[in-house]
């Protein structure tokens, strides 16, 4: 299983979220910073099963703001359709 581990303590900014989340869907150079960018590359992604693990996640929807739940609901709705694994802590 691949994994990508997000950390509210060293997430600065919206970008800094969606490079991770971009490199563990291998999400084209052109991957936007959005959430339709993200259902796509979690969409369109064929490789291993994925696990996506949050930690500190309430201090990332601190500093990312209404952005955090943006990101929050694609994982859920991907997760709730068994196309990944997430944990929030």
């Amino acid at each position: 299983m691949k994994s990508c581990t997000l950390d509210g303590a060293s997430i600065a900014d919206v970008a800094a979220a969606y490079r991770e989340l971009g490199a563990v869907f291998d999400a084209p150079g052109y991957f936007g910073n959005n959430s339709d960018a993200l259902w796509d590359a979690i969409t369109e992604y064929s490789g291993e099963p994925v696990e996506i693990v949050w930690l500190r996640s309430a201090r990332s929807a601190e500093v990312l703001g209404p952005r955090f739940a943006e990101i929050v609901t694609v994982l859920r709705e991907a997760a709730a359709e068994g196309r990944l694994k997430l944990r929030l802590e």
